[in-house]
């Protein structure tokens, strides 16, 4: 079983993401954040396989963003589901990136690389 953390400031995109998760068999939705301060949190005190974030939310930047949960759960496989390209970030944050899958892409693409990461 992939234990996920699913990060997103968007409510409504949460809520999609986690239903689309629920449905893959293989994987359990541990828990969610919508914000750069919960997902380290989270992160921390869970430690799940992957931790799926938003480079768009609320608190101190993606590069940041990125490093914490690196750092609060080293062992997790990061994909970053967003708008933004991981290069948009610094570089040695953007390298903790196991993948990264577009917003446009959709929530089949988020559930197979959750499931390919976290295997």
């Amino acid at each position: 079983m992939v234990r996920v953390l699913l990060c997103d400031d968007t409510d409504e995109l949460r809520e999609l993401a986690r239903w689309a998760l629920q449905r893959t068999t293989g994987v359990e939705v541990a828990g969610e954040a919508a914000d750069e301060q919960g997902a380290v949190a989270l992160a921390a005190a869970l430690a799940p396989d992957v931790v799926i974030c938003d480079l768009d939310m609320p608190g101190v930047g993606p590069a940041a963003l990125l490093r914490g949960l690196r750092d609060a759960a080293p062992a997790c496989r990061i994909v970053t589901f967003s708008g933004y390209e991981p290069t948009a970030v610094a570089a040695e944050a953007a390298e903790t990136v196991a993948a990264h899958v577009p917003k446009t892409a959709g929530l089949d693409a988020l559930c197979l690389t959750v499931l390919e990461v976290g295997s």
